[in-house]
């Protein structure tokens, strides 16, 4: 859901952009924390009434996409109209909404629309989810979970999210914690109050995305190791040419491009958040020597390891300093 102004608007940060990639899809793709794009890559989450934001766009809401971030919307009053791809869901409270990365979505809520949106980094979900595996499968597709009104289970999601908001917004201690397993906790309800979508017959869209997710996956776990292509798409069981067309569809880059993205994204977490030698990471990310890691950095970055780390650093000085 963006959120953003529009001055604010750019791609996700997190992957570069592909020299070899088309055409700027018709879908915009918005990154939340766009002050972020040329330094840090955004290892948070975010918390925000959804009248806030919405009541800047006239309470609707383009479709758009993100490319790294889930969202997590609770809505207690007011009403609207989803949109999913091109499938249209009306909101009536209480519910929750979820849409996992990727995912083409917008809204058009009424003007006393009563609700928060949660906006938080897809690995940083993974970690959060972590005791309950068999619950990330049910969110790999965008939904909305109704609740019956005045049961129990609304309650407490309401509750739930008074806590998230509450502890967001505060300095309290172990507040992270607090958010974490509310959070937890509120996804677990909407899970349960929700059946389970069909894998049986997907769809073309929902094919695509599922492939798009199921790839994102395998590269997380082999992205050191510097597989191919051809190795991707046979492990989700179609043609290198198949699994290009879905990247460029749904990422505007090819799946060489998503690669050396995620090797990217790798690198500048180690350069921001550790003290480890530029030599160290380029060995840990699978490179042969540091002057072809730099080399590769440089030409994602227009910039050497070296020279990000320091302006990392300033930026996270002058963060702190704010």
């Amino acid at each position: 859901m963006q959120m953003d102004r529009s001055d604010k608007l750019q791609d996700n940060p997190n992957i570069p952009a592909d020299p070899e990639s088309g055409p700027m899809k018709a879908i915009p793709t918005y990154a939340l924390y766009g002050e972020l794009s040329e330094n840090l890559p955004p290892d948070r989450l975010h918390c925000e009434s959804i009248a806030d934001r919405s009541r800047l766009y006239n309470w609707e809401i383009k479709p758009h996409r993100h490319e790294a971030f889930f969202q997590i919307l609770h809505i207690r009053g007011g009403s609207g109209v989803a949109q999913f791809e091109a499938t249209t869901v009306p909101i009536r409270p209480p519910c929750i909404i979820t849409v996992p990365p990727l995912a083409v979505h917008g809204f058009r809520f009424s003007r006393n629309i009563q609700g928060s949106v949660i906006t938080i980094v897809e690995k940083y979900l993974d970690t959060i989810l972590a005791g309950a595996p068999q619950l990330q499968p049910r969110l790999a597709l965008p939904q909305l979970h109704r609740f019956h009104a005045r049961s129990t289970e609304a309650r407490r999601v309401d509750q739930l999210f008074q806590t998230i908001v509450g502890e967001f917004g505060g300095n309290a201690p172990w507040r992270t914690a607090a958010i974490h397993a509310s959070l937890a906790t509120a996804l677990i309800l909407a899970a349960r109050a929700q059946a389970a979508p069909d894998p049986g017959n997907p769809g073309p869209v929902n094919r695509k995305m599922l492939h798009l997710q199921r790839f994102r996956a395998l590269l997380d776990r082999s992205f050191r190791t510097h597989k191919s292509v051809a190795f991707y798409a046979g492990e989700l069981g179609i043609t290198p040419t198949q699994l290009n067309r879905v990247c460029r569809e749904v990422l505007g880059k090819s799946a060489l491009g998503a690669i050396n993205a995620r090797l990217l994204l790798e690198a500048e977490r180690d350069l921001v958040y550790t003290f480890i030698g530029v030599k160290e990471i380029a060995l840990s990310l699978g490179f042969s020597d540091a002057a072809y890691f730099s080399r590769f950095f440089a030409k994602q970055k227009r910039c050497t390891p070296t020279q990000f780390r320091e302006q990392a650093q300033q930026a996270l000085r002058r963060e702190q300093a704010g």
